[in-house]
């Protein structure tokens, strides 16, 4: 009977911190949004600051945290297929971040009405973004070398 192992870096308090630290980033451009539905109400002219924010945080969301579960269980082909599903949902969102929020928004200040607030901004979403996807890469990378490891040592020894 095989054993199953979960990454020593995602047990216990170690694995939570790695949540939170990923999950920090989609909060805040969560209450980014809210305070877009506030300032600009429930028109759908602006989704890509009220509604895509909300919205894509959720299913940020629901996809780190299902990926996290899913890690600490034993998995099967269709477990794998859904763990690359559910990965991309930060990567997607993380995205979103960088581009609509950041890179759109430093264009805007730029371009369309001059403001250095909105350039600083711009750089702050960039930099929030990065952040996100980079803190998601390095929780899939322990996993996949914990995999590949778990792999290498049920391989039998061969004495030719």
């Amino acid at each position: 009977m095989d054993s199953f192992t979960v990454a020593s870096e995602l047990k216990g308090t170690k694995g939570d911190v790695i949540a939170a630290r990923i999950e920090v980033p989609i909060l805040i451009v969560m209450i980014y949004g809210v305070v877009g539905f506030i300032r600009l109400g429930w028109s759908q002219d602006y989704y890509l600051y009220t509604y895509g924010p909300v919205l894509g945080g959720v299913a940020a969301s629901v996809g780190l945290f299902t990926y996290f579960f899913l890690v600490s269980v034993e998995r099967k082909k269709s477990r794998k297929n859904l763990l690359v599903l559910l990965g991309l949902l930060p990567y997607f969102y993380s995205v979103y971040i960088i581009a609509v929020l950041g890179l759109y928004t430093t264009y805007e200040g730029m371009i369309a009405k001059f403001s250095f607030w909105a350039m600083i901004g711009g750089v702050f979403w960039v930099f929030l973004g990065f952040h996100l996807i980079y803190r998601f890469y390095l929780m899939t990378e322990i996993v996949r070398q914990h995999d590949e490891k778990a792999k290498l040592a049920q391989r039998p020894l061969r004495n030719d």
